[in-house]
């Protein structure tokens, strides 16, 4: 990872950043139990290059029928997903499906 003042920063090691949190969680995970887990991920993953994606939160029904309405009237397609934060395809999906 590049930063700003040119120097170079390692990235995390997310398998001990995950393996830390987890210990912290639960005290009960031994540290042979880490161990044997952390083998078994480098086992399966090493070497790879692992995208973890965030989790967005789904529209509830209240804000599916807003979409709904909204995609209803004379709204653009673009102020409508720009006001709700969705994709256009999205936004197409909702109107196809109906109105919740």
């Amino acid at each position: 990872m590049q930063r700003d003042d040119g120097n170079t920063e390692r990235e995390p090691d997310i398998v001990l950043v995950v393996l830390q949190r987890a210990r912290a969680a639960n005290p009960a995970l031994t540290e042979a139990q880490a161990q044997q887990v952390e083998a078994d991920i480098r086992a399966e993953f090493g070497g790879l290059r692992v995208r973890i994606p965030k989790r967005k939160k789904h529209p509830s029904a209240e804000e599916r029928k807003a979409i709904f309405n909204e995609a209803m009237s004379s709204a653009t397609d673009a102020e409508i997903t720009e006001r709700h934060g969705i994709h256009r395809a999205t936004l197409y999906r909702m109107i196809k499906r109906g109105n919740g």
